[in-house]
């Protein structure tokens, strides 16, 4: 595979992936003001604080990757590489 071929899937890989986390950083938002509204967080055990800790890290980390892909560290591009390579092997096998 090329290295232009594995960008673009890549690149679309990231869109997908933003469009998807943008929706799903709404619902979380709201359910974190649920939570914080209506529960003790005292009255929860660790492995129910971890979920929401682990929501509150992903509403305030996910914003800043929602960027153009070009603009991402090579780390996180890699990320995106890793899903497009995936599809270029299912296009590889069933369509060439």
């Amino acid at each position: 595979m090329g290295d232009e071929i594995l960008e673009m899937l890549a690149c679309v890989e990231h869109i997908q992936w933003q469009e998807w986390a943008e929706s799903v950083c709404g619902d979380i938002e709201v359910l974190l003001e649920i939570i914080k509204d209506n529960v003790d967080l005292n009255d929860l055990d660790s492995s129910r604080l971890e979920v929401i800790e682990r929501n509150a890290q992903r509403v305030e980390n996910w914003p800043k990757l929602m960027v153009d892909y070009s603009k991402l560290s090579e780390e996180m591009k890699e990320k995106d590489r890793v899903y497009a390579r995936k599809v270029y092997e299912i296009c590889k096998n069933e369509f060439v």
